[in-house]
């Protein structure tokens, strides 16, 4: 009986806080909306594209992920759920701390993606060799760099081997130096050849 009683009771209080939790849930989406919104819309992010067309990208989620998660705070606090707030944080940290550790490869490649758009060694259409691999470059996105050989194949490296490697990017000098072999006949003159 008693156990059906506290059943009745969580019902009645779930039904007279129905307003406020769709209230919170319509924070929640409408931080969302905004936050699409805002990183569509974003001026520097556009005069930032022109310069660095990698971090476009970067900026654009990092707006959208930071507005919706003030939007949840935002909807947990009108619930009262203020010690849920602090949960949800700290276990953010520790949830963030095993993951890394799960997914060191992802994160890796995801940070050396940041880093690289941040320092630029290359340009879109820039001829690279990073290693042993050579080809222009198609894009940087936050998990691999993709370039184009120039057989007309498409080469995926990871953005962590690209950082931690040897790149020589032939596009950065317009008046590098260009060797090549030709052969001439014993009899004929150099100049004329």
């Amino acid at each position: 009986m008693q156990a059906l009683e506290q059943v009745q009771d969580k019902l009645l209080h779930l039904v007279a806080s129905a307003p406020l939790l769709l209230v919170a849930l319509l924070i929640v989406l409408f931080a969302s909306w905004l936050g699409g919104f805002i990183s569509r819309r974003m001026r520097v992010v556009k005069r930032l594209s022109s310069t660095n067309p990698y971090m476009e990208g970067l900026l654009r989620s990092t707006v959208r992920i930071v507005i919706t998660v003030a939007g949840v705070v935002v909807a947990l606090d009108l619930l009262n759920a203020t010690s849920l707030v602090g949960a949800v944080l700290g276990s953010a940290g520790v949830i963030g701390l095993v993951l890394g550790f799960g997914f060191k490869d992802i994160a890796e490649n995801y940070i050396a993606g940041v880093l690289l758009s941040i320092r630029r060694p290359f340009n879109p259409g820039d001829l690279v060799r990073i290693d042993s691999h050579e080809g222009r470059v198609v894009a940087l996105t936050s998990r691999a760099t993709q370039l184009m050989t120039l057989e007309g194949n498409h080469l995926q490296l990871p953005n962590a081997l690209v950082f931690k490697s040897v790149m020589l990017n032939y596009s950065r000098n317009p008046r590098r130096r260009f060797d090549f072999s030709t052969n001439v006949a014993v009899g004929q003159s150099w100049h004329d050849a």
